[in-house]
């Protein structure tokens, strides 16, 4: 059976090959023009056919490959596993320095440095080397723009790693109408080129700062090791940076990092978002109810994804989900569809009713006290004399009663302990740290909104379907149900949104997640019209709950906005 680690493994090689051809080319494309020389082009050609055949090219590239290869596979973990939840600011402070972090951190210093030293060797400068022949000396002096390039370029993938992991959400984004990989990304490269010459002023800027400030500390630990001499005019200066004119270089070999980095990331998000079609049933390949169930995780995003296509353009895969299994003639292809995608809607759901829950019944310092709750006395009679005091039966009962007591102990011993640690978590200074962060926490949740607005879409569009194409009336005995799941999810949306119901610690400042609010919103009234307008003529003959018939009254009139 092709199971979810197959499908992501083979996209993630696919991303990888198709990453470095295209880095292959960034460096092929600047050795070209770097050379650029109209007057004497077979001068120009040979020059570049050169270069771009060197064994120094043909390392910078393998080792560009391999930390590549360690980038793809960090970097597309992320999604094949669920997104932890860190919604305290001590728990956030702690995952900055998880060893996947400190490796990725790694990954990324190494990634720049040596994007730094392929560009430069490429423009044929003397940058890309630490040495160089004394002139005033007997001996070897220091190339201190070398080393102010390559500790760039560490600085600026660290920069990207902190911006982009540790205080950014790495999400897949997946295009509204799907179009070919290389169309795609041609769609992108040009803004691509302009975002890399855009956002690596900043990082080259600080970058600057942070030398003028420390450069004399890696300065003397590389003039020490390799007992070297600086002739040169030191670069903590910040006369002799501006007028070395090496921040212009290093601008420009910065942005060409973050070229390389936003096509690695856009090639990796075009080839792992690519749809795919999962069998209804199959004993071989992984089944679109089983790809759906996995929830939070990169399979579930196909399975929503494909669901919602299926809905709307495959006739053939909606027929196979309103059959009837033989023998039996049970409607098992729907049954386990819909019971994922209420899974998916109804989790969904929990979380935002959470989250709207009235926060005035959330402890507010008054705790009742635990106590000890008495023990009544067991009804079993008592026979015989008083010599009898010592028989089994009431030794049995004494063993039971005081099995009760130690139960009731550690119960109120718990429930103690966790009331005291609820008034020491509202402490104003360990409440700043521990206590729960109620707008991250739903940022993290709308952030993951995606397959549940195509799970409705989805869904949606099979039920309407099935009043032409469900010749057994399988998926009308569960219209009730489909329809108050989301009728909850919609009121509970509406709590988020409309003014004077979103209190306010619930108030959003992320972008990503205020759109995906809208979108899920908007997807969920969609479906509430598909399905509602569909069965308008029968609506009324649908066993409904009386406030899902209520809420469900502007959309059979076309008022709901």
């Amino acid at each position: 059976m092709e199971t979810k680690s197959k499908i992501f493994s083979q996209r993630l090689v696919k991303a990888v090959i198709w990453n470095i051809c295209l880095q292959t080319i960034l460096a092929i494309l600047l050795v070209f023009f770097i050379q650029i020389d109209l007057i004497h082009p077979i001068t120009w050609i040979t020059s570049t056919f050169n270069d771009i055949f060197s064994w120094k090219m043909s390392l910078n590239i393998v080792l560009l490959g391999l930390v590549s290869c360690f980038q793809a596979y960090l970097y597309g973990s992320q999604y094949s596993m669920p997104v932890p939840k860190y919604f305290t600011r001590i728990s956030m402070f702690l995952n900055m320095f998880s060893l996947q972090n400190i490796i990725f951190s790694t990954l990324y210093a190494l990634n720049g440095y040596f994007t730094m030293s392929l560009y430069s060797s490429l423009a044929k400068s003397n940058f890309n080397v630490l040495k160089k022949k004394c002139e005033n000396y007997d001996g070897q002096c220091l190339i201190e723009q070398s080393l102010f390039l390559q500790i760039g370029g560490m600085w600026m993938g660290l920069h990207y790693f902190t911006k982009s992991h540790l205080f950014g959400a790495a999400v897949l984004t997946f295009p509204h109408i799907y179009q070919e990989k290389f169309q795609q990304i041609k769609l992108v490269i040009s803004n691509i080129v302009s975002m890399g010459f855009q956002h690596s002023i900043t990082p080259v800027a600080y970058y600057c700062l942070f030398y003028f400030v420390w450069g004399n500390k890696p300065r003397s630990v590389v003039s020490d090791v390799y007992s070297l001499y600086l002739e040169d005019p030191p670069l903590d200066n910040i006369i002799n940076l501006i007028s070395s004119g090496i921040w212009i270089g290093l601008w420009f070999y910065a942005s060409l990092f973050f070229i390389s980095i936003y096509t690695m990331k856009t090639v990796f998000n075009v080839v792992l978002t690519e749809p795919m079609k999962f069998p209804i049933e199959s004993n071989k390949d992984m089944t679109l109810a089983t790809a759906l169930s996995e929830r939070l995780q990169f399979t579930s995003y196909l399975g929503a994804l494909d669901l919602k296509n299926l809905s709307r353009t495959d006739p053939a895969r909606r027929g196979q989900i309103f059959t009837l299994s033989q023998p039996g003639r049970h409607p098992k292809n729907w049954n386990n569809l819909l019971e994922k995608c209420l899974y998916i809607i109804n989790e969904f759901n929990k979380e935002l009713e959470s989250i709207n829950r009235d926060s005035c019944t959330v402890d507010n310092g008054i705790q009742s006290k635990v106590g000890f709750p008495k023990v009544a006395p067991s009804p079993t009679r008592y026979t015989g004399s008083l010599r009898n005091m010592a028989s089994p039966q009431l030794l049995e009962l004494k063993t039971q009663n005081t099995t009760i007591v130690d139960d009731t102990l550690a119960t109120a011993v718990k429930d103690e302990f966790n009331s005291f640690l609820q008034k020491l978590c509202q402490k104003p200074g360990i409440s700043y740290f521990f206590g729960e962060l109620v707008d991250t926490k739903l940022k993290f949740i709308l952030i993951q909104a995606q397959p549940v607005m195509w799970t409705c879409e989805g869904l949606a569009y099979i039920v309407s379907s099935s009043l032409k194409e469900d010749q057994y009336g399988i998926v009308q005995h569960d219209l009730p149900t489909v329809l108050a799941a989301f009728v909850s999810l919609k009121q509970n949306l509406d709590k988020l949104t409309k003014p004077g119901l979103v209190p306010r610690k619930h108030i959003l400042n992320d972008a990503l997640a205020i759109k995906n609010r809208s979108a899920l919103l908007s997807a969920v009234k969609r479906s509430l019209y598909k399905i509602v307008l569909t069965f308008s003529k029968y609506i009324h003959e649908i066993p409904l709950d009386p406030d899902v018939l209520t809420a469900i009254q502007p959309f059979i009139l076309c008022k709901e906005p």
